[in-house]
């Protein structure tokens, strides 16, 4: 790929990021999911002074010019770890104890290298800190992989799994590849707003009721807390002994012979224990909502 359509990929996937982050901050309303939004917005903020920075790279160290990538890298990890704290009470120190000192902890071995950097050396990461990197990043976004953004998902961990990759020691690697795997991720990167494109529109939505709650919870929150949610549920169902149990794909019923024996729309149990487990997560208007939705076309979440 040319320099020319590199910055143009680059800009066009900027420009589309922030149409992305505002959707998103509108779709995240009545839920825990706001903290999550707002480091997204922070992300998307560092990739747009990277890109400027990109774009007039002949003015910019190239040392600080991989800081920046790197930040950006590092920042594109942090919306998906603060899901994983997205529980109403611990929203705060979840950001202040966790996704802070994670950005601290990944960034050390770069900001050790600024001051070479500043003055014309490339960024070199080891081993370690490449290890340390791509463990975060498949634990954040692993958990979205079992949800209807697999593509999605993939991009992002390709895009910025490359950027890391290419900032390894440049004993092990020449400048002209490092090059050519930011212009990959830069491929990736606009990839995965095509992906959430059509992952986000092209699937209709085929499920109603509590279901649909369900399914927008598991897209929205992610498998670990689906999976604690479900057993939760479950927990219950079986204690009162209900009709139905709650697998990947919604309410089921416990005997498949026995599958009109009731509507779990017209049980006040099923309506009393998913708000009450869905309260430190969602406002009782966000379950509404799909409640109430149709099922011709996907919810922003």
């Amino acid at each position: 790929m040319t320099d020319a359509l590199v910055a143009a990929m680059l800009t066009l996937a900027v420009a589309v990021g922030w149409i992305g982050v505002v959707r998103l901050t509108r779709s995240v309303r009545h839920t825990s999911l706001t903290v999550a939004a707002a480091w997204a917005i922070g992300f998307q903020s560092i990739l747009t002074v990277t890109t400027i920075a990109t774009l007039a790279k002949s003015r910019v160290p190239l040392g600080i010019l991989d800081q920046l990538w790197y930040l950006t890298a590092v920042s594109a990890l942090c919306p998906f770890v603060a899901v994983l704290g997205a529980r109403r009470g611990r929203l705060l120190e979840w950001s202040c104890f966790i996704v802070l000192p994670l950005i601290v902890v990944l960034e050390w071995p770069a900001l050790a290298q600024v001051t070479r950097c500043w003055h014309g050396q490339r960024l070199e990461l080891e081993t370690p800190a490449l290890i340390g990197f791509a463990f975060v990043l498949v634990m954040a976004l692993g958990q979205f992989l079992g949800t209807r953004y697999p593509m999605s998902i993939l991009s992002w961990m390709v895009a910025w799994g490359k950027v890391g990759w290419s900032l390894r020691s440049s004993a092990a690697v020449l400048l002209v590849d490092r090059n050519a795997d930011q212009r990959i991720a830069v491929f990736f990167l606009l990839q995965f707003w095509l992906a959430v494109a059509f992952e986000t529109w092209r699937r209709p939505i085929t499920t109603s009721g509590w279901n649909r709650v369900w399914t927008d919870y598991l897209n929205s929150f992610g498998n670990l807390w689906a999976l604690r949610l479900m057993a939760r549920v479950n927990e219950v169902a079986r204690r009162d002994n209900w009709p139905w149990t709650l697998t990947d794909t919604g309410l089921t019923p416990v005997d498949p012979q026995n599958a009109l024996a009731g509507d779990p729309m017209a049980d006040p149990r099923v309506d009393q224990i998913f708000r009450w487990l869905l309260k430190p997560f969602v406002d009782p208007e966000w379950i509404d909502e799909r409640l109430t939705a149709s099922t011709d076309r996907a919810s922003d979440g």
